[in-house]
């Protein structure tokens, strides 16, 4: 958490370099602009680019980011200071300080591939908590085409070919920094330490135990990153 707390003064020059990750937040509000959110919350906010695009989409929602890092948190409220629809928690997709069934909209973008594998099914059941029944879940990260401990040979080559269509698009596209990051992180993701890649599927799975369903995944192109948008619905 150290690294984020320091990183959070460069984080928006790095990512929003990324094409991907600029056109991600922009899929994600697109897939919820006709949803009728009054609540919406923002886990893993970061400097809060999808709160802001969150206030832009619907304007009448009131946004409640939510973010371990005090870095970040610093940076996201110095960015919305005097803005009333917008509010902070320290917290995480685990633990999230929020009443159940509050909100009708949960975004996430790049974050819950820090959740644990043996964490997941959890994650998957508070994220329905906070969502009152019919709520949307939108949420975007790097995901693999297959599942695997670490060493498992299929898992680690889709892996180290993601990371390196990832960096190339960078490199592509003017954006060195995040190239570098991509490569730096690729050790720690093969290793799962702090990084755990996996399937788009493997989160179904565990979301629909939780109470979703309606899924819909949606490629970010270009496709051979694996950067894939997937939504949801909490049951009624």
């Amino acid at each position: 958490m150290d690294h984020w707390d320091t990183f959070a003064d460069d984080y928006d020059r790095v990512f929003l370099e990324y094409p991907q990750y600029v056109r991600s937040i922009e899929m994600m509000l697109d897939l919820v602009s006709e949803v009728q959110a009054g609540n919406v919350i923002d886990i893993g906010c970061g400097t809060g680019n999808v709160s802001e695009k969150v206030l832009q989409v619907i304007p009448r929602a009131r946004v409640l980011g939510v973010d371990p890092s005090e870095g970040m948190k610093d940076t996201y409220n110095r960015r919305f200071e005097g803005e009333s629809r917008v509010n902070f928690v320290s917290g995480s997709a685990l633990r999230m300080p929020v009443d159940d069934g509050l909100f009708d909209l949960a975004l996430s973008n790049l974050a819950l591939h820090h959740v644990p594998p043996d964490e997941r099914g959890r994650c998957a059941s508070r994220l329905a908590k906070v969502l009152r029944p019919g709520g949307v879940l939108v949420y975007a990260d790097l995901f693999t085409d297959s599942d695997g401990p670490p060493r498992d040979p299929a898992w680690c080559r889709d892996v180290i070919e993601k990371h390196a269509a990832a960096a190339y698009h960078c490199l592509d596209n003017g954006a060195y920094d995040m190239m570098l990051i991509m490569m730096g992180t690729l050790g720690r993701t093969l290793r799962q330490d702090g990084e755990y890649l996996t399937s788009e599927h493997t989160w179904i799975v565990e979301l629909e135990k939780a109470g979703f369903g309606n899924f819909l995944v949606v490629p970010v192109p270009p496709e051979d990153v694996g950067f894939r948008i997937l939504r949801a619905v909490k049951s009624q």
